[in-house]
């Protein structure tokens, strides 16, 4: 059965907006012989909907897809089915001994065999699931959350990583991160009942795997999903996390000890085998509302809660009389194969994605991409050189951040792996084998702490569908499964590739330069008064028109973007595409890149998917990134004679240029 879908994607509706509507949106009317034919949007009317009219008309969802579906869900369906094939091809062969391939072949393999994982059961994780529950008060439970981390790698209550010091980017700093929320936004605990209901099922599911009574395991979960909601609600809301200096907070030992009045602090880092001298504290509120918790009094919740986190990070590699419980991957039963290429896509991410990117990033794709980079940094430098916002010095600076910037593209071909796999003819075991990958990257991290900053280090997989701008570092990274179709293919030529792989390209670069990332330099450190009083003011009155132009524009004449919640990835948009619009030379080429464009963001969404998108994303939706954006570029309303009368139209001076 497939989802019907709001008019927004449906009937095309989505038409930009700058008025108020107060009536609500109603849903579609079944599709019978007798429906109106929809007819193609005007490009002066709804650019977006005119693009993609074949692909958005179809009004339908395929079965068993969530979230947006389109060019970029297209993009993961072609990335999963290649990375099928390799593990195939992977499993089929004869790989060098420690190889990635062998290390993917034995995984897979143990994965597949039912009766070696019912035979291991979950005897490795019982001595961490026992100390767990054998604590009494709070400080030995640290005790076991950091035995939970550095020997099984799994996070809970107390979540250290090793990052660049934002006060001096060639160091390393340790930093309190957000606790482990089990994949919940605050969003799904405070705006719906699904973040609770959810968590409170998976509680108690793993409660009973390990024998407590079902209707105990109920009340348990609902007393631990109490506290977790208070934490909730102490945590930063999603504009805040924008506000980039709400996570700069540096603790002396002092300091933390009376943050973290409720456990002892050196006990903790000697736990976890670090000796910091400082730490950064991300959300100090959370971190507040977890130490009230840490006490006797909560024991129950707080052990129940790291028990929780256990089985969550372990939930996929539990023997198969458990997987219908709590597994996240899937059935076993009825497609194996399936999910042992899910299970070995996600323990082995970064391996996989070396094996791919060797595969994808041939010559022919890195000259191509390398030489897209290039031209696209060119254009940003002129786009700086030539801001009239900017005095000469900030334009001096800017340059010199652009030109210091590390791109990372394809793969990190200089992978090192921290771990052994023991094969299964040495006696190996699947889940003691993800309990050493595991736990290994996790001792990796913090092992940094010791060590000088590396801005070539890769942050992500090369299989993973997404690009980052790291401003702690100032580099951007640009995997390989993106500089394949449906987002590059060097036989499109050069300004359709623009308007897709391009836009991602300039708008990873622009977060150098958006309403978070222009305070940090050249090597990304924080220095927001290396930029003189003047420009910075006039970035601020720039930044209050984004955020403007953005409050102002409807989906479905009904739901406002947050303006200020988007701000950074807006301005990034802007830029990137008064970017790459400055490589072209002539209409024809300008029309491809909006093209490109429209495309690259063509997706179908669900009312209700669309709506937390809205709350609780800093991306703007789909459509805005194209329509909002391209309604700000005079070229084009050059290409496509956009007329006053038009809908897209906007006043040249209500136009939102970041250079």
């Amino acid at each position: 059965m497939r989802k019907k879908l709001l008019p927004l994607l449906i009937a095309l509706a989505a038409l930009i907006s700058f008025s108020s509507c107060s009536e609500a949106p109603v849903m579609p009317e079944p599709m019978t012989s007798s429906t109106p034919k929809l007819e193609k949007p005007a490009i002066g009317e709804n650019y977006y909907g005119h693009i993609n009219f074949e692909f958005l008309s179809k009004g339908q969802m395929p079965h068993g897809k969530t979230g947006a579906y389109g060019t970029m869900s297209n993009l993961n369906d072609a990335m999963l089915e290649y990375v099928s094939d390799l593990i195939d091809r992977c499993a089929e062969s004869t790989p060098e001994s420690g190889s990635l391939e062998e290390i993917i072949k034995e995984m897979y393999q143990q994965y597949l065999d039912v009766d070696a994982r019912n035979k291991a059961g979950i005897d490795v994780l019982m001595p961490l699931l026992g100390m767990i529950e054998a604590c009494e008060t709070p400080d030995e439970l640290v005790n076991a959350m950091a035995a939970a981390y550095t020997n099984y790698g799994v996070k809970s209550f107390i979540s250290l990583k090793v990052n660049p010091n934002h006060v001096d980017a060639s160091e390393n700093i340790l930093y309190m991160m957000n606790y482990n929320s089990m994949g919940h936004m605050k969003e799904n605990f405070t705006k719906t009942d699904n973040g609770s209901e959810e968590m409170g099922n998976f509680i108690e599911s793993v409660l009973c795997v390990l024998n407590v009574k079902p209707e105990e395991a109920k009340e348990r979960a609902k007393k631990a999903v109490k506290m977790v909601n208070e934490i909730m609600k102490a945590s930063f809301d999603i504009e805040d996390t924008e506000i980039i200096e709400n996570h700069f907070n540096i603790y002396g030992k002092n300091k933390l000890n009376a943050l973290l009045s409720n456990i002892d602090t050196d006990k903790m880092f000697r736990a976890f085998g670090i000796n910091p001298k400082k730490i950064i504290v991300y959300d100090v509120s959370q971190a507040k509302k977890i130490n009230e918790f840490m006490t006797k009094e909560y024991m129950r919740e707080l052990k129940d809660y790291v028990i929780a986190c256990v089985g969550y990070e372990y939930s996929d590699m539990f023997p198969l009389k458990y997987s219908d419980k709590i597994s996240k991957i899937g059935n076993f039963e009825k497609n194996p194969e399936k999910s042992a290429k899910s299970f070995v896509a996600k323990i082995l991410e970064e391996e996989l994605g070396v094996v791919y990117g060797r595969e994808i990033c041939t010559k022919e794709v890195m000259d191509f991409v390398e030489k897209m980079v290039g031209d696209i940094k060119d254009s940003c430098r002129n786009l700086i050189k030539n801001c009239k916002r900017l005095g000469d010095d900030s334009k001096e600076k800017y340059i010199s951040k652009l030109d210091n910037m590390v791109v990372l593209l394809g793969y990190n071909d200089n992978i090192e792996v921290p771990y052994i796999i023991t094969p299964a003819k040495e006696g190996g075991d699947m889940l003691s084998n993800c309990v050493a990958v595991k736990s290994a990257r996790a001792r990796q991290n913090l092992a940094e702490l010791e060590q000088k900053v590396n801005r070539e280090t890769w942050g992500m997989s090369a299989i993973e569908a997404n690009a980052v701008y790291n401003p702690l570092v100032n580099t951007f990274t640009i995997p390989a499964v993106i500089m394949s179709k449906p987002f590059m293919d060097p036989a499109w030529g050069e300004y359709k590739n623009l308007g897709m792989l391009g836009y991602i390209v300039a708008h990873e670069m622009s977060h150098a330069f958006d309403s978070k990332g222009f305070k940090f330099n050249e090597i990304g450190t924080y220095s927001p008064e290396r930029i003189n009083e003047e420009d910075q003011e006039k970035y601020h009155e720039l930044m209050k028109r984004v955020e403007n132009y953005y409050n102002n524009y409807k989906l479905l004449d009904v739901y406002n973007i947050n303006g200020v919640q988007t701000l950074s990835e807006n301005i990034a948009d802007l830029a990137a595409v008064q970017c790459i619009l400055g490589i072209a030379h002539s209409k024809e080429e300008c029309k491809e890149i909006f093209e490109g464009i429209a495309e690259q963001w063509a997706s179908l969404e669900l009312l209700t998917d669309l709506i937390l998108t809205l709350e609780s994303d800093v991306h703007s939706p789909g459509e805005a990134r194209v329509n909002a954006v391209v309604s700000s570029m005079d070229q084009f309303y050059e290409v496509y004679d956009i007329k006053e009368t038009d809908k897209m139209y906007v006043a040249p001076e209500d136009r939102v240029k970041v250079w």
